[in-house]
C-alpha cells in the first residue's frame, strides 16, 4: 500500500515537472518571439500614424534609434505599440532611410479665424467639404492665387490663403518627389495673346483661353517664353501667367506609398451622357470612383477626388489637381455611348502620351478584362484632362451607358465593386 502511494506521488510530480517544462519552454518562445517582432527606426524621424496609409493623420513622431514592438502589418506598413495606451503605424519603407526629416517637406499650417470652409475648389461657390475652427493644423500642398490646398481630416480642400498662418513644422504626408523636372505656366484670363517677340507689339502667334496650360522654356525679363501643347512657341507676358514647378516622374515602389487622383466625369450642370431610361452618366461615374476609392485607401493609397459630390467641375481644373498635387496617376472615369441605342458594348481604356500614360493604361486594360464586358484594349484620346496633365494618366470608358446589356452592368454595385477590384490589382502591379 506504502509502495502504492509513493508511486501515484512520483507520477504526480513527474507530471507536475512536465507541465513546468511547458511553460518554461513557452516562456522562451514568447521571449524569442517578442525579440524577432521588434524594429528599430534608424531614420532621422518617422512619423506615427493613426493608420496604415499616408492619408491618415499624424499621431506621434519616432526619432532614430527608437524601437518599437511590432503588432501586425497591411500594405508595407507596421502596425506599433509606442507605450502601453498608443498604438499606431508607421510606413516600412521610411524606417531605414537617413534622408526622412530632409523629404519631409509640406509645411503645416495653422487656421487662424473661426469656422472656416475648406471648399472642393478653389472658389467660394464650390461645395463645402469641411469646416475648421480656429487654431486647428492643416497640411499644406500647394498656393495659388490668395488660395492653399491642404489636407484636413483625411480630405483635400481649398482654404482661403489669409485664413491659414503657415509654421515653421513639416509634415510627410506627401509622397512625391520633390525634384524639379521644369515649368508649368497656366493662363490666368480668356483671350491671352501669345507673341512672336517679348513685347506688346510683337505679332500675335495665338489668342489662349483662360486655363490654358503652357510649357516653359525660358525668361525674357517679364515675359515668359513657352510652348502651347500642340508645338506653337511665343512669348507671353508674365503677369497673365501663373508659374508652378513640375516635379520629376518617379514611379513609387508599391500602391501604398502612392497618391493617386480619380475623376469622376461630368458632374453639377453637366450630366453626360443618358441611358436609355433617362439616366444620367455623372451618377455612375461618381459611383464607380467612390467604390475605386475606397478600395485605394484601403491599401494604404493616398487618395484624391475631383469631386465628391455631384458638383460642376471644368475641365481645366480636374488635370490642374493631378498636377498641382504630384500624382503618381490620374484615372478618369466615364461611360461611352452612340447616336443610336444599342449599337455598341465593350470597355476602352485612353491614354495620350505614349511614354507617360501607356505603361498605366495597358495595366489598368489588363485587368480590366476581367470584367464581363468585351474589353477592346488601349487607344490614343486627345482628351483635356489627359493632353493638359503632365502626370501619368489615363481615361476609362467602362462600357455603353445606352446600351441594354452594358447599363444592366453598369448600374450595378456588383459590377462597380469589380471595376473597383480591377483597378486595385493594376494599380498593384503598376507600381510593383
Amino acid at each position: 500500500m506504502e509502495n502504492k502511494r509513493i508511486l501515484i506521488n512520483l507520477k504526480k510530480y513527474f507530471n507536475l515537472l512536465l507541465i513546468a517544462i511547458a511553460l518554461f519552454l513557452a516562456l522562451g518562445s514568447a521571449v524569442v518571439l517578442a525579440d524577432q517582432n521588434k524594429i528599430e527606426v534608424k531614420a532621422t524621424v518617422v512619423n506615427v500614424r493613426t493608420g496604415p496609409g499616408l492619408s491618415y493623420d499624424i499621431l506621434d513622431k519616432v526619432k532614430s534609434g527608437t524601437q518599437l514592438d511590432v503588432i501586425s502589418q497591411k500594405n508595407g506598413w507596421y502596425q506599433v505599440r509606442l507605450d502601453k495606451a498608443k498604438i499606431g503605424w508607421v510606413a516600412g519603407w521610411l524606417l531605414n532611410s537617413t534622408e526622412i526629416g530632409l523629404n519631409s517637406s509640406n509645411k503645416v499650417g495653422k487656421i487662424n479665424t473661426t469656422n472656416v470652409s475648406i471648399y472642393q475648389q478653389a472658389s467660394t461657390t464650390a461645395a463645402v467639404l469641411d469646416t475648421a475652427t480656429v487654431n486647428q493644423t492643416v497640411t499644406i500642398l500647394y498656393t495659388t492665387n490668395g488660395w492653399t490646398q491642404v489636407k484636413y481630416n483625411n480630405i483635400v480642400g481649398w482654404v482661403q490663403s489669409n485664413t491659414l498662418n503657415t509654421t515653421n513644422a513639416t509634415d510627410d504626408n506627401a509622397t512625391q518627389n520633390t525634384a524639379i523636372q521644369g515649368y508649368r505656366l497656366t493662363t490666368k484670363q480668356a483671350d491671352t495673346k501669345l507673341r512672336k517677340t517679348a513685347n506688346m507689339n510683337g505679332a500675335i502667334v495665338a489668342t489662349l483661353d483662360n486655363d490654358t496650360p503652357l510649357t516653359y522654356i525660358k525668361s525674357v525679363g517679364q515675359w515668359y517664353q513657352a510652348k502651347t501643347n500642340d508645338g506653337q512657341v511665343g512669348y507671353v507676358a508674365n503677369w497673365v501667367v501663373t508659374k508652378t514647378a513640375v516635379a520629376e516622374i518617379v514611379k513609387p515602389t508599391s500602391l501604398a506609398k502612392a497618391t493617386i487622383v480619380l475623376d469622376p466625369g461630368h458632374g453639377g450642370s453637366d450630366s453626360g451622357a443618358l441611358s436609355n431610361s433617362g439616366q444620367y452618366e455623372k451618377k455612375y461615374t461618381l459611383a464607380v470612383a467612390q467604390q475605386v476609392a475606397s478600395r485605394l485607401r484601403e491599401a494604404g493609397a493616398n487618395v484624391i477626388m475631383t469631386r465628391s459630390s455631384d458638383q460642376s467641375v471644368s475641365l481645366a481644373k480636374r488635370p490642374q489637381i493631378s498636377n498641382n498635387t504630384n500624382a503618381d496617376a490620374f484615372i478618369s472615369f466615364h461611360f461611352d455611348s452612340t447616336e443610336s441605342s444599342n449599337d455598341a458594348s465593350g470597355i476602352t481604356t485612353y491614354y495620350y502620351s505614349k511614354s507617360k500614360d501607356s505603361p498605366l493604361a495597358k495595366d489598368l486594360s489588363q485587368q480590366l478584362s476581367s470584367l464581363p464586358l468585351t474589353n477592346k484594349g488601349t487607344q490614343y484620346g486627345d482628351y483635356q484632362v489627359l493632353r493638359d496633365n503632365v502626370r501619368p494618366s489615363v481615361l476609362l470608358e467602362l462600357g455603353y451607358i445606352n446600351t441594354k446589356k452594358d447599363f444592366s452592368k453598369i448600374s450595378s454595385t456588383s459590377y462597380q465593386e469589380a471595376i473597383a477590384d480591377a483597378v486595385y490589382k493594376a494599380l498593384n502591379q503598376y507600381f510593383s
